[in-house]
């Protein structure tokens, strides 16, 4: 069976059509004229021309019989000067066809013809419709137009046959677009690994053509993001290990200070150093997990103490806060005691917002820190006194690695705290909002997780 161009088929469609309607009539007009040719239908001309005959017989018979009117007439008998004398029609219609006939002189009126027979003595009237009529009493009283019945039901079967002619050719090309569909589906979901089958319709095969060409070239492209993934996984992992050394170092001489004489606020900076060496190495070993694959690291859900998790964050934040001289703005009189998610993550989630804040807050600066509780769902606010998100950073800045504009952008940041943040609230089926503040003019942060 060879490959079929889409006019064809339609043609044969239109074909097959036509040699319907072209049956539907044949049969339907040939059935009539049997009808007709055994007596079962009595067409216009047969019944005007059985009167014709019959006229001279019923102007000289003695007495009209019933059996003498051609069928299927009605009739109607009345005196010279119009009364009613008998006839298969009743008294009450015999005013109304005299007025026509006699009256008007009209020998049509509505639905019916009506033929006038002068006797010597009486006037005979013969009423017939004007139209083909069935010999069956019963048919005719159902049906009182053969010619109508014929029409309505050639009407009804062209249409039917225009019905089935179109499901069949519809599942036809059904079969042929589901194949192109599946196609199209297959690639939506990136599997990439399959044969594509032909549908053996010229048009269809070209699209077909046309998608896995889009297949191999997507394939090729996702291979290659693939493997630049993997290689910045390994560069990432391999940075992650090289900043352990240097840590190490720091935290090392931080704590040899501590065996020296130092002063109050001396010690208190050896204190922050250590600190932040040992939050950079828990850094370190996340960034390490999520070169490996951070879309499967799964965070360890338990029950956390709010005020305890606060007050670690704060102290955390005041050391950066001290450094640039900004104020910190402590709202959090209004949370839960206890929400159910990974602390550790918490932390290292607002922590990296705070940071981001505290880098764009110029010197002098000031950031707020707010804890709302709305219903089952816990937000934290972080708003500062800096230049805001750009229109393209409002967009793009929580995307890993985001280097952002003159806006909000250094050249010490790489783009990976707000993704890291996003990242974590999407884990503990949250999400993340950034916006303008309308009251400093600075960025907003929003980020909601349900507890």
């Amino acid at each position: 069976m060879g490959v079929k161009k889409l006019r064809s088929v339609f043609m044969r469609y239109a074909l097959c059509l036509a040699l319907a309607v072209f049956m539907v009539i044949a049969v339907n007009v040939g059935a009539y004229l049997f009808c007709v040719s055994i007596g079962a239908i009595y067409p216009l001309t047969s019944i005007s021309t059985a009167i014709e005959m019959e006229k001279d017989n019923l102007r000289s018979v003695r007495q009209v019989e019933e059996s003498e009117i051609p069928y299927p007439c009605e009739y109607v008998i009345f005196t010279k000067d119009g009364q009613y004398a008998g006839g298969s029609i009743g008294w009450e219609y015999s005013t109304a066809i005299w007025n026509t006939c006699m009256e008007g002189g009209r020998t049509r009126d509505g639905a019916y013809l009506y033929s006038v027979i002068e006797r010597e003595e009486e006037i005979l009237i013969l009423r017939y419709r004007m139209t083909a009529q069935f010999g069956n009493a019963t048919l005719r009283s159902m049906f009182p137009s053969a010619d109508w019945l014929l029409i309505v039901s050639i009407l009804l079967e062209i249409l039917l046959s225009l019905i089935v002619i179109s499901f069949i050719f519809g599942k036809y090309l059904g079969k042929k677009i589901d194949k192109l569909l599946a196609v199209v589906h297959k690639i939506e979901d990136q599997d990439l690994e399959f044969e594509i089958q032909k549908s053996r319709l010229f048009e269809v095969d070209q699209a077909l053509d046309a998608l896995d060409h889009m297949r191999l070239a997507l394939r090729q492209s996702l291979e290659k993001q693939w493997y630049d993934d993997k290689m910045r996984q390994e560069q990432l992992s391999a940075l992650a290990h090289d900043l352990k050394t240097p840590l190490t170092i720091i935290r090392g001489n931080a704590e040899l200070l501590f065996d020296t004489s130092l002063s109050a606020e001396q010690r208190e900076c050896a204190e922050y150093i250590e600190n932040s060496s040992l939050q950079m190495q828990d850094y370190v070993q996340t960034l390490i997990e999520a070169a490996k694959s951070w879309d499967s690291y799964k965070p360890c859900m338990k029950k956390v103490n709010m005020d305890s998790l606060l007050q670690e964050l704060k102290k955390r934040i005041d050391g950066l806060c001290a450094v640039k001289n900004i104020l910190l703005r402590w709202d959090c009189g209004h949370h839960p005691s206890y929400i159910t998610a990974d602390h550790n993550l918490l932390i290292r989630m607002l922590t990296n917002v705070l940071s981001n804040a505290v880098e764009h807050t110029p010197q002098g600066g000031e950031i707020t820190f707010e804890v709302e509780e709305h219903g089952n769902e816990l937000s934290f606010l972080i708003t500062d006194t800096g230049k805001g998100f750009s229109d393209e950073s409002l967009k793009h800045a929580t995307e890993e690695f985001y280097m952002g504009d003159d806006s909000r952008n250094s050249k010490s940041h790489y783009g990976i705290g707000l993704y890291v943040a996003a990242s974590i609230a999407k884990k503990h089926n949250g999400k993340i909002i950034l916006e303008n503040s309308a009251v400093v003019g600075g960025a907003k942060v929003t980020i909601q997780i349900p507890y």
